[in-house]
């Protein structure tokens, strides 16, 4: 309702709300809002029906009919919005549209019956994948009105619409344009910088760009933020952003911060073409390997927009300046340290050696995280020293039925316990001796920091920035047969000797404090904030 009460100023709009299924998204912003395609079309009938008209001031025209693409859309001022129930989750969504074409099914056959050897298939994609993302980028090109006038294609020209200036005195207001209301590194950072936003004297307006059951709108730090999940395709037109208009011409925006969100990035340079004096910062945290590198790729290539690139790790620097030669002065290193764990007061947490070393697998279930490499050491240990280890797997996802496949084909059972994220992280951390990080890739991982604060050590796969904080001892090369190999070699190694275990840990540990004495991200942000306030 704020969307449209934002690009529709002054119109009266009749909202017609429905409860769609579980296997659904919510659908709030984009064109089957208009036509009502998913719901007065497939049939549903509305709960609830009300009519608001908008208050909003415009500071430029706003016609009330827009476009996709070339096709002008109807607007009969109504809006079918999608709504989904309280307790509906991505998996409900994934079951109803389950990949089970002949090739998902090989694919998943063979990973399930070969997964240690399947991986070298997998590892040789994913080598030619970081090769080419170390290739030279080219600049991100915008559909600007000049540009779409050029085209010989158009029947008409493209009118530009200049937007207007807040009135003096308008709220001074910061936009964060996050991935979506749902938990993730990302976001965790994300949520954070909503409270410095709020802490430096400004308003939040929140913007997500991707679909989800969004379970973090509820979230006490967006009280008293202006939140706009956005659905796809929204109401535009080439040369013109009406929302960030809108937003433009009702509030004093200083600045934006963007944390993986592709909808933001696209609209970088029409943010600098107008208003050229509101700050553009993002957050990096990992180098994928699809998309010749990810979002690092999309702020690369629309460097020219971006004032600040803040990235969480060394090797973010390094992918971002020494390969791809941004400024290195627009390229900041400041650590999440302190986000989620507290390095300051960290102990060593020795453990009773008449039980099992018990070792801790945090994350969500999905193909990043490699589950079954954590799988597949606990049964390489429990088939080599029966009893001698003891396994905690935390977290849930797509990868939910695959790991409970390999776990009962290994019989597992009595030694290997899966927890949900409902458990605190804490608890595990507290029941845990060390933690295994299996991921495929990484940045810097938030459990890392975590489970050091928790006075246990880690032992991680040499992905990403893992290196920063897992000194040698702690490594295990890649792939997975290795790994696993690596992993069983080290985690015997801690379980006959709690020195060994200590000395990894205060390894670490000194490895974390250094790392925290550069700049923390709470500390940059909160300092730049100070000074978009002046």
């Amino acid at each position: 309702m704020n969307y449209n009460a934002l690009i529709q100023p002054g119109r009266t709009l009749v909202f017609k709300l429905y409860m769609g299924e579980k296997w659904q998204y919510p659908r709030l912003t984009d064109l089957t809002t208009l036509n009502g395609l998913l719901t007065r079309e497939a049939g549903l009938k509305p709960f609830e029906e009300l009519s608001m008209t908008s208050t909003v001031e415009p500071g430029s025209a706003y016609p009330p009919q827009y476009f996709d693409q070339d096709q002008q859309v109807i607007d009969t001022g109504v809006r079918y919005l999608l709504l989904t129930p309280d307790d509906a989750t991505d998996k409900d969504v994934e079951s109803k549209h389950p990949n089970d074409g002949p090739r998902a099914k090989l694919y998943n056959a063979l990973e399930l019956s070969f997964p240690t050897q399947f991986d070298v298939f997998r590892d040789t994609k994913r080598s030619i994948r970081e090769y080419l993302g170390r290739k030279p980028v080219k600049p991100w090109i915008p559909r600007t009105v000049e540009r779409e006038n050029a085209w010989s294609g158009h029947h008409h020209p493209v009118v530009e619409i200049k937007p207007g200036k807040a009135p003096a005195g308008s709220r001074k207001a910061v936009i964060i344009a996050m991935h979506w209301f749902q938990a993730g590194g990302a976001e965790r950072w994300a949520l954070e910088t909503v409270k410095l936003v709020k802490q430096a004297g400004f308003y939040p307006i929140v913007i997500t760009d991707r679909d989800g059951h969004q379970p973090w709108i509820t979230r006490p730090e967006f009280d008293d933020a202006l939140l706009l999940p956005l659905t796809a395709p929204l109401q535009e037109r080439p040369g013109d952003a009406p929302l960030l208009r809108a937003l433009f011409e009702h509030f004093d925006i200083r600045g934006i911060l963007i944390h993986h969100c592709q909808w933001m990035y696209d609209r970088a340079w029409w943010v600098k073409k107008y208003f050229p004096q509101t700050k553009i910062v993002d957050s990096l945290h990992i180098v994928e390997y699809f998309f010749r590198g990810g979002y690092p790729h999309e702020s690369a290539i629309r460097d020219q927009w971006i004032d600040l690139h803040h990235v969480i790790s060394p090797q973010l620097r390094h992918w971002l300046v020494d390969i791809h030669h941004l400024d290195g002065k627009k390229v900041v290193v400041a650590p999440l340290v302190g986000l989620t764990a507290d390095a300051e007061k960290a102990t060593f947490k020795p453990r009773d050696v008449s039980k099992p070393l018990t070792v801790a697998f945090v994350g969500r279930m999905v193909r990043q995280k490699r589950p079954e490499a954590f799988i597949l050491t606990a049964h390489a240990l429990q088939q080599a020293r029966p009893g001698k280890f003891r396994f905690i797997m935390q977290g849930n996802g797509d990868m939910d039925i695959f790991a409970d496949t390999l776990i009962k084909r290994y019989n597992l059972g009595k030694v290997l316990e899966r927890r949900s994220m409902a458990t605190p992280v804490a608890k595990t951390y507290e029941d845990a001796d060390v933690l295994l990080v299996s991921s495929i890739n990484e940045g810097i991982t938030l459990t890392t920091i975590e489970a050091l604060s928790a006075g246990i050590p880690v032992i991680s796969a040499d992905v990403g920035s893992q290196s920063t904080l897992v000194p040698k001892q702690g490594l295990l090369r890649r792939m997975t047969s290795k790994m696993v190999h690596d992993a069983q070699s080290a985690l015997t190694h801690l379980a006959d000797s709690e020195d060994n275990r200590k000395q990894l840990w205060v390894a670490e540990e000194n490895r974390l404090e250094k790392f925290s004495q550069l700049e923390s991200a709470d500390d940059l942000f909160a300092r730049m904030l100070k000074g978009w306030n002046k």
